[in-house]
C-alpha cells in the first residue's frame, strides 16, 4: 500500500480541478499526483496521464502499482503528451489537412539538399519545425551555419515547406516535430475534433509539465477553448525547465496556466537533500531555498570545490573519488555529470574511435550493458524502438496491447541473439544485422525497411575491436550529461564545468561569471541557470562543482564560496 502523504503532497489528492502544481525537487510530486490519479479512479473517472518522456510515463505507473496496486485500464490514458495527440488527433485525422495516406513519423535520416546548391553544405528537413504561429525554426542546424541561423532559415523556407507538404500529402511522412504542428493545425480547424478530444476524459494530468513544447501548449490551449474539458492539472517545476532547443517553455507553461485560470499549489518540502545543498542550489534558482525534510536533511557534508587542471578535466574524478571515500559514500552511487558530451568525452578518458552509424551504435550499447548486467527496462524500450523502425518506418507510440506484447517480445529476442562483443567492430555489426533482421521479421512479416538499409557498416571498421568501440574503459562513477540525469538523483555529485572559448555555445562559464556581477545573468542565460540547478539538485547528500584552474575559475570559485562551497584544492 502507499507511503503515507505529507499535508502538503496531501492537497494534490484533495484539489478539486484545473490547477497547477509547482513542485521543488524531492518533494514526491510523481508519488501524490499518482495517488491523485487512484483517488480520481475509484470515482469512475477517466484520467489521461501524460508525462514529457515515455519514461516518466512509465515512472507513474510504477508508483501506481506499487502504493496503490493499480493499474491503467483502457478507459485511461498513460503516455506522454505527444502520444495523447498522435493517437487521438493525428492518427484519425492528419486526412483533413490532405495527408494521402496513413501518417507515419519517419525516422532515421531524412532527405537533403544543398545551400545555394553547395553540396558540401547539406540541409536535413528534419532540422526544422514549427513555431504555434507557423514561423520556420532552424531547431538543429549543422556546424557549417555558424551564426548566420536567421539568414539561411530565410533563404531556405519556401523550399523546406514545399518538401515537407509533399511528403506529408503523397507518403504521410512527418517528423516527430512536425507530428505536433499537423495537431495543432487539425485542433484549430476543426472544432468538433477539438471537443472530441476535450470530452474523452475528465482529467487530463500531466507530469513534468515545464517540459512541454510550445506546440504543445498550444495544442492544449486549443482544447481548452472548446470548454469541455473537465479538469487540467499540470505537474513541474519551471525552475527545472531545460528542453529549450527541443521547443520546451518555462514561461509558456507559465502563460497558459495563468490564462486558463488554474490555481496554484506550491510545494516546497525536499524530501531529498540536505539543507546545505538545498542552501547552495537556491543561488541557482528563482525562488528561496527548499525546506529539507527528508532522512538527509541534517547531514552536514559542505558543498565542495575543485580547481582541475585547465587542459586536463578528469584529474577531477580522481579528486572527487577521493572526496567520496573521505565522506564515507559509494562510487556506485554517485554521478559525475557535464554540460555537453565533448566535456563526457573528455572525463571518460576516451574518444570515439570511429564514427559509427546510429543503429548499430544503439545495438552495440546494449549488447555492452547486457555484457555487464547493466540492461534495464530502458534499454528493452530503445530496442523496441529499433525494431519499430525497421517494420512500420515509425516510433512505437500506442500501440494496442497485443502489439506491445509482442514487439516486447521481438525486442527481448533481439538483445537475446546480440553476439558477444569479440572480434573486430565490421564482424560485429554483420552479426547484429543479422540479429536484428529475424527480430524485425519474428514482429511483422512484411517490414518496411529493411535491416541492410539501417544497420550499415563501412570496410574501414575492420580496423577496429568492438569492445573497444562500445565497451571503453569504465569510469567509476560515469560521466554523463545533466539532461542524462533529470528525474533520478544520487547521493554524491559532481559538476565539471568546461573551460571558457570563444566556440563554447553553452557559454558556461560566462554564466557562472555573470551571476555573481551586480547585473546578474541576461534572459537568454536562464536556461544555463536552471541546468546548473537541475544538475546540483539531483544530489541528496554531497556535491563538488569542478572548475578549471585558470583566471575565470578561480574569479567563480571565490564567489561560489561567499555563499556556501568549500575548496578542496
Amino acid at each position: 500500500m502507499s507511503e503515507t502523504l505529507t499535508s502538503e503532497q496531501q492537497q494534490v489528492v484533495e484539489a478539486d480541478s484545473d490547477f497547477l502544481l509547482l513542485a521543488c525537487p524531492g518533494s514526491g510530486k510523481t508519488r501524490s499526483a499518482a495517488a491523485r490519479i487512484a483517488a480520481l479512479d475509484a470515482k469512475g473517472l477517466r484520467v489521461a496521464a501524460c508525462s514529457y518522456t515515455n519514461v516518466g510515463a512509465d515512472r507513474i505507473a510504477s508508483m501506481l502499482a506499487a502504493d496503490h496496486d493499480f493499474f491503467f485500464s483502457p478507459r485511461h490514458f498513460n503516455g506522454t503528451l505527444h502520444g495523447l495527440l498522435l493517437t487521438y488527433v493525428v492518427y484519425p485525422f492528419a486526412h483533413l489537412l490532405g495527408a494521402g495516406k496513413a501518417v507515419r513519423i519517419r525516422f532515421g535520416e531524412w532527405p537533403s539538399f544543398g545551400y545555394k546548391n553547395d553540396n558540401k553544405r547539406r540541409i536535413h528537413l528534419d532540422e526544422f519545425r514549427r513555431a504555434p504561429d507557423g514561423s520556420l525554426i532552424f531547431a538543429r542546424p549543422a556546424r557549417w551555419v555558424g551564426k548566420q541561423v536567421a539568414q539561411v532559415c530565410s533563404e531556405v523556407e519556401e523550399t523546406v515547406a514545399a518538401r515537407k507538404e509533399g511528403l506529408f500529402t503523397k507518403q504521410g511522412l512527418i517528423s516527430s516535430d512536425d507530428a505536433m504542428w499537423v495537431a495543432l493545425q487539425i485542433l484549430r480547424e476543426n472544432e468538433a475534433v477539438a471537443r472530441a478530444v476535450a470530452g474523452r476524459f475528465d482529467e487530463l494530468l500531466i507530469d513534468e509539465a515545464q517540459d512541454t513544447s510550445e506546440l504543445q501548449l498550444a495544442c492544449l490551449e486549443a482544447i481548452l477553448e472548446t470548454g469541455d474539458l473537465s479538469s487540467l492539472v499540470m505537474v513541474g517545476d519551471l525552475e527545472q525547465s531545460i528542453y529549450a532547443y527541443q521547443g520546451a517553455s518555462a514561461e509558456g507553461c507559465r502563460e497558459l496556466a495563468s490564462g486558463s485560470g488554474l490555481a496554484t499549489i506550491e510545494f516546497s518540502e525536499n524530501h531529498r537533500s540536505s539543507q546545505k545543498l538545498c542552501d547552495v542550489a537556491s543561488h541557482f534558482s528563482g525562488r528561496d531555498a527548499d525546506n529539507a525534510v527528508g532522512p538527509n536533511r541534517d547531514c552536514q557534508i559542505d558543498p565542495e570545490l575543485f580547481l582541475y587542471p585547465v587542459d586536463e578535466p578528469a584529474v577531477a574524478i580522481e579528486h572527487f573519488r577521493e572526496r567520496l571515500g573521505v565522506h564515507g559514500l559509494e562510487p556506485k552511487n554517485a554521478a559525475v555529470l557535464a554540460r555537453s558530451h565533448s566535456m563526457v568525452a573528455k572525463l571518460g578518458g576516451h574518444q570515439e574511435l570511429t564514427k559509427v552509424n546510429p543503429l548499430p551504435r544503439a545495438a552495440g550499447r546494449l549488447a555492452a550493458a547486457l555484457a555487464g548486467g547493466m540492461l534495464d527496462r530502458r534499454d528493452v524500450s530503445r530496442a523496441e524502438t529499433m525494431i519499430a523502425l525497421g517494420a512500420f518506418d515509425q516510433d512505437p507510440t500506442d500501440l494496442d496491447p497485443d502489439l506491445s506484447i509482442c514487439l516486447r517480445n521481438a525486442a527481448h529476442r533481439f538483445i537475446g541473439d546480440l553476439p558477444l562483443l569479440e572480434g573486430d567492430l565490421r564482424s560485429w555489426i554483420l552479426g547484429a544485422r543479422e540479429a536484428y533482421d529475424a527480430a524485425i521479421h519474428s514482429f511483422s512479416m512484411e517490414p518496411r525497411r529493411k535491416a541492410s538499409q539501417l544497420m550499415k557498416s563501412s570496410p574501414s571498421h575492420s580496423d577496429f575491436m568492438a569492445a573497444d568501440v562500445f565497451s571503453p574503459p569504465a569510469s567509476n562513477p560515469t560521466p554523463q550529461t545533466v539532461h542524462a540525469l533529470k528525474g533520478e538523483e544520487r547521493d554524491a555529485v559532481m559538476v565539471v564545468v568546461n573551460k571558457h572559448h570563444g566556440g563554447d555555445p553553452a557559454k558556461q562559464m560566462q554564466f557562472l561569471e555573470a551571476s555573481f556581477t551586480i547585473n546578474g545573468i541576461s534572459e537568454d542565460e536562464e536556461e544555463e541557470r536552471r541546468i546548473t540547478y537541475v544538475a546540483l539538485t539531483r544530489a541528496e547528500r554531497f556535491c563538488l562543482l569542478a572548475l578549471p584552474d585558470d583566471a575565470k575559475g578561480r574569479s567563480v570559485a571565490d564567489d561560489c564560496k561567499a555563499i556556501g562551497f568549500v575548496s578542496t584544492n
